[in-house]
Formats: C-alpha cells, sequence, structure tokens
C-alpha cells in the first residue's frame, strides 16, 4: 500500500483576531465546519444588502423587492466564487451596511465601531479610518482606533502576542499576488511588467514596479484623501453615500490583495448609486453605467496562480483579469465625476432637466437584468459541472483503491 500524499497548506493570512472568533468550527469536521460557514455567508449577505436596501427605500421596500435583490445577489459571480472558495465577503457586509447606516444616523461612535471590527477581520478596510479624520470626527476615530486596540489585545491574549509576528511574516511570503483574480493596482502591475513572483510578465521591466507602485497607489490615495474633504456643497447624506462608496473600492484597489471575492462589498456603491438614478440624478447614464460594470464583473474567468501565467498564455490572462480592474477603476471615476457634479450644481435641479428612471418600461429593465447576468449563469454551470466530474473521478478512484485492498 502506497502512503498517501501530504498535503501541506499556506500560511494563515487571516489576522489573529480571526482566528480566535473562527476557532468554534474547530470542534466540527471539516464538512459540517464548511456547511455551517456557507450558511451563515449566506444568510449575512443576505441580511446586509436587505438592510441596505431597506434603508434607500424606506416604506416603499417591497417583499418582490426584496426576492430580486437576493437573486441579484446570489447570481453575482463574485458572490459565488466567494460561497466556493469559503470567503468572508458576505460576513463582512453586514458590518459594513451597519457602519453605514448608523454614520447616515449621525451615530457616529456606532459607525465607527461596526467598521473596526471589520478591520480587525480584513485590515484593508482600515481605510475607513480616514473617513473619520477627514471629517475631524473625533470621537468617531476615538471609538475606531479603540475599537481596533482591543481586538487586537483580547486576540493577542488568547492567543499568544507571537501570532502577531506569525502573522507578519506570512504576509511577507505571499508568491502569488500576480494571480489573476488579485484586482488590485499592485496586481495589475505585477501582471503588466512583473515583479518578485513567477509569473511571466505582459511587457517584463525589472526592478520597475519598485518605483511605480509607491507612485501610483500615493497619488490614488492623495486623490482619495481630497475627495473625503468635507463639502458644504453636497447634502449631507449623499456625501456619506459617495464616500463610502469611494473607499470600498479604493480599499480594493490599494490593498496588495484586492481579490475578486470581495466584490460583493461592491454591492453598497452599486445600490445606493441605483437609488440616486431612480431619484433624478442623471438616471439614463447611471444605470447604463451600472450596468456595464456589473456585466463585466459578472464575466466568469478561470482562476490562474502566478506560477501558470507562462508566455502562451500571458496575454490572455492580462486581458482577461483587466475586465475586473477596469470595473473598480470604472467605478471609482464615475463616483469622482458624481462628486464634482454634486459640487458645481449644488443649486441646480438635475431631476427638472433629465427623464425619470421610473419611466424605463419595465419589460426592458427585465431584460438588461437577465442579460447583465447570463455571463454569471454560464459560470456557475460550468463550475458546478467541473465539481460534479471532479467528484465523481475521486470516488471512482477511491472504490477502486478500496477494492484492491481488500
Amino acid at each position: 500500500m502506497k502512503h498517501a500524499k501530504v498535503l501541506k497548506l499556506g500560511g494563515n493570512l487571516n489576522p489573529p483576531f480571526f482566528t480566535l472568533i473562527s476557532f468554534p468550527l474547530a470542534y466540527l469536521n471539516y464538512a459540517q465546519a464548511l456547511l455551517l460557514w456557507t450558511l451563515l455567508s449566506m444568510l449575512a449577505g443576505a441580511f446586509g444588502i436587505l438592510l441596505l436596501q431597506q434603508k434607500l427605500d424606506g416604506p416603499a421596500f417591497s417583499f418582490a423587492y426584496a426576492l430580486l435583490l437576493l437573486i441579484g445577489l446570489f447570481s453575482y459571480y463574485p458572490s459565488f466564487v466567494n460561497l466556493q472558495f469559503g470567503q468572508l465577503s458576505l460576513l463582512l457586509l453586514p458590518l459594513l451596511v451597519y457602519g453605514w447606516r448608523a454614520a447616515r444616523q449621525e451615530k457616529t461612535i456606532s459607525a465607527a465601531i461596526c467598521l473596526a471590527l471589520a478591520s480587525s477581520v480584513k485590515p484593508f478596510i482600515g481605510l475607513f479610518l480616514f473617513y473619520f479624520l477627514m471629517r475631524k470626527e473625533w470621537r468617531g476615530l476615538c471609538a475606531f482606533l479603540l475599537t481596533l486596540f482591543s481586538c487586537a489585545l483580547i486576540a493577542g491574549l488568547f492567543l499568544g502576542f507571537d501570532s502577531y509576528v506569525t502573522y507578519y511574516h506570512t504576509c511577507q511570503q505571499i508568491k502569488w499576488a500576480a494571480s489573476n483574480w488579485n484586482v488590485s493596482i499592485y496586481g495589475f502591475l505585477l501582471r503588466l511588467v512583473g515583479g518578485n513572483e513567477s509569473n511571466v510578465a505582459l511587457l517584463p521591466i525589472p526592478g520597475l514596479i519598485t518605483y511605480l507602485y509607491p507612485l501610483l497607489a500615493g497619488i490614488f490615495f492623495v486623490a482619495i484623501i481630497q475627495f473625503l474633504r468635507p463639502s458644504l456643497d453636497i447634502p449631507a447624506q449623499q456625501k456619506i453615500d459617495i464616500d463610502f462608496s469611494v473607499i470600498i473600492t479604493a480599499m480594493l484597489l490599494l490593498s496588495p490583495l484586492g481579490w475578486l471575492y470581495y466584490f460583493p462589498l461592491l454591492s453598497i456603491p452599486f445600490l445606493i448609486l441605483w437609488q440616486w438614478s431612480k431619484t433624478g440624478i442623471y438616471p439614463i447614464a447611471l444605470p447604463i453605467i451600472l450596468m456595464i460594470c456589473i456585466f463585466f464583473s459578472n464575466i466568469p474567468i478561470n482562476y490562474f496562480d502566478s506560477i501558470q501565467i507562462q508566455a502562451s498564455n500571458v496575454l490572455a490572462v492580462f486581458l482577461g483579469s483587466s475586465l475586473y480592474f477596469l470595473v473598480l477603476i470604472g467605478l471609482t471615476s464615475l463616483l469622482f465625476w458624481l462628486r464634482y457634479h454634486l459640487t458645481a450644481n449644488t443649486n441646480k435641479n438635475p431631476s427638472a432637466k433629465s427623464l425619470h428612471f421610473e419611466r424605463i418600461p419595465p419589460g426592458l429593465l427585465l431584460l438588461i437584468g437577465i442579460v447583465v447576468f447570463l455571463p454569471s449563469y454560464q459560470g456557475m454551470c460550468k463550475a458546478t459541472i467541473d465539481w460534479i466530474l471532479h467528484s465523481t473521478h475521486y470516488s471512482q478512484q477511491y472504490s477502486f483503491v478500496a477494492h484492491h485492498q481488500e
């Protein structure tokens, strides 16, 4: 009898606080833990998106619209990928939505606590610190930092403070940031000009990323800071809406590991801007641009690790992954344009000059919705068929081995 092949898992890239709160799953076997995790993710995602739209619609929120929202969320290809790979974005969605709702209701401390809890699980969400800093909401900033510190302290007391040293060193050993599902600026540059990873770059220029990445990330960060500056020309709630939206897109672009499966968090800017289109802020342009963003982020692209990007496929991988990257760039550019529009047209009534979104025929909207999600359905069907074939293949192998061992 041959010895079973031992697979060594990669290091834990989640911070110690996440390890602590997920520890109870260790008392279950793998299948039970995965099932529970998947169910919790689905419930959290559904709760988060309904909580978001209920706040946007108010009394007009209906059961039929809630059902359409849930279908849309779980038809979204990045949501499917999130569930398929057991990722975190659907679990984080309610915390971000609660933070947004609290900020809208001027409950600054509650908003800070929710956002800091999410940041303790995924550090790139810590970009929200600058939301409080730029608005000079000092109580919120203190609550944000105190919550971060408390979570880190609790995790350190239970798991040992050396767990943070291990976490830091593990993060320094990442060798898959060039993967095509990494849609951040860093991932894009690794695929374009190359770096310290094993992938073949489209236009290899050794050492350029060392200078180009900090430069582009720094310029973009300064632009975000300018975006977050208070403006008396923009109504308070609209300013909160676009600030939250741009931070969500920015944190995925600025993080070295902004993966495709975090795209369900984009449901916050998507639904906010969809609501704006219904209330008369360029109602024709906004739905079209949003549908384009959703359509391209719904296109299923097979995962390629850094080492799998070779000279034979580098162009195809680069172009395919650039679709996801351009979704973030396009959505961020749209938010910058809207901020400029809101500032320049404070005393104007754009709804008086433009066609109301509600006048678009419902049948046309349904057709657009079906077309937008068609690539996702194709990808989910293919992934499901591949999983069934994969499971059948290994079941047959196991039965063959078991039969010959009897």
